[in-house]
């Protein structure tokens, strides 16, 4: 195996850190191996590393699992982490805080060998494969998918900890900006002009942070005659410029299907197709879903979403699956006056009632994405 960095072993356990050790000589004998039962001394020996190395880190005993991952992630992004108890809700969780991959004990060496591969060429090459686009998408206006876009994005920052963009794709008539009570100095059009080839750090400084959060914000163009000027191959370069920065891609986008909305999709790792109870919105559904699958979409990646769902509506959630042939991934309670107050004072809704039927479903909402996202990852361990 080549251009392997050098590889740390953080593990109380003298035995697994011998076998692991061995393990990866057989594997690759051209990196530097060094191996700690103190986890203090072996984050102050990564620190002095110029290059970030490979760490392989036990959290059977972790007390703090969040402040340990977050630790190492300090000076280095590859991170492994190798425990005894590998039940998906604790896989989840490391691999939230900032893990690149996980390692049941004991391990096996084809395991090994395998995440090695990952973590030397993949994480190393294309940093950007961890990063999703999340898109908020319907087929007719009115359906409330800038408000789900702005309040999810919201709530996906603080759950997951890391930085969450949301950019107003929506180039001719996007609120995101009013929503949230934004007067941004810089555009979406602006940023594809001018920055796609700029460094990571100048292109953040063009996003308006949101209540000095971890959510960044990118308007929709001032003017529409300059969202006219940009072109699909455009939406792709600046989507892999994000994927860099951001572990975490929100997407508001207009209801039209013209070329830089198929693009949008196209692009995206989810697709979140938002409708409401009535006929001529489930319809319209059936239309889209249609042309989701003339396009050849992943089924993971369509996700049907009820908006403004009530208990009591005529139409039942079990009638709406039986007419897609989907099942509804998630329902968001109809709060109007929450909402309506949300949106007129230019905050999310957890800002208004922190304890709202609406609110506690968004912050919900934004674990389980994180969460759907993460398990994806990890599926593999199933049945081990």
């Amino acid at each position: 195996m080549e251009n392997c960095p050098n590889i740390f072993v953080l593990d109380s356990n003298e035995n697994s850190r011998k076998i692991l050790e061995s393990y990866i000589r057989e594997i690759n004998n051209n990196s530097e191996i060094k191996t700690f039962e103190n986890f203090n001394q072996g984050l102050e020996e990564i620190r002095r590393y110029a290059i970030p190395p490979i760490v392989f880190m036990d959290i059977s005993e972790s007390k703090d699992l969040n402040k340990d991952i977050e630790s190492v992630k300090l000076y280095t992004p590859k991170i492994v982490v190798t425990s005894n108890d590998y039940s998906t809700d604790y896989i989840i969780k490391a691999m939230r805080y900032g893990a690149k991959e996980f390692l049941p004990k004991p391990i096996i060496k084809e395991d090994l060998e395998r995440v090695l591969e990952f973590i030397t060429s993949q994480v190393i090459e294309d940093s950007d494969l961890g990063s999703k686009i999340i898109t908020i998408y319907s087929n007719k206006g009115g359906i409330g998918k800038t408000t789900i876009a702005a309040n999810l994005a919201v709530e996906l920052a603080k759950t997951s900890g890391d930085k969450v963009a949301l950019i107003d794709l929506n180039l001719q008539l996007g609120d995101i900006a009013t929503f949230l009570n934004l007067s941004p100095s810089f555009d979406v059009s602006y940023a594809i002009k001018n920055l796609i080839s700029k460094k990571d750090e100048t292109v953040l400084n063009v996003f308006e942070r949101y209540n000095n959060s971890n959510l960044y914000i990118l308007s929709d163009p001032n003017y529409i005659e300059e969202s006219e000027s940009i072109l699909p191959h455009q939406i792709e370069e600046l989507f892999k410029k994000l994927r860099k920065i951001f572990p975490y891609i929100v997407v508001d986008m207009s209801s039209n299907i013209e070329p830089n909305s198929l693009k949008i999709l196209d692009l995206s790792d989810l697709i979140l197709f938002t409708t409401i109870v009535n006929i001529p919105a489930i319809r319209n559904c059936q239309r889209c879903l249609n042309l989701f699958k003339s396009r050849k979409y992943d089924n993971n990646k369509i996700k049907i979403i009820l908006n403004r769902y009530m208990e009591n509506d005529e139409i039942k959630v079990e009638d709406i699956e039986n007419a897609l042939g989907e099942k509804i991934y998630w329902k968001i309670p109809n709060n109007y006056f929450s909402i309506m107050e949300a949106i007129n004072k230019g905050i999310s809704v957890s800002e208004v009632s922190l304890n709202s039927n609406i609110a506690n479903n968004f912050r919900d909402f934004a674990s389980k994405i994180a969460d759907d996202i993460v398990e994806q990852t990890i599926s593999k361990y199933r049945g081990r």
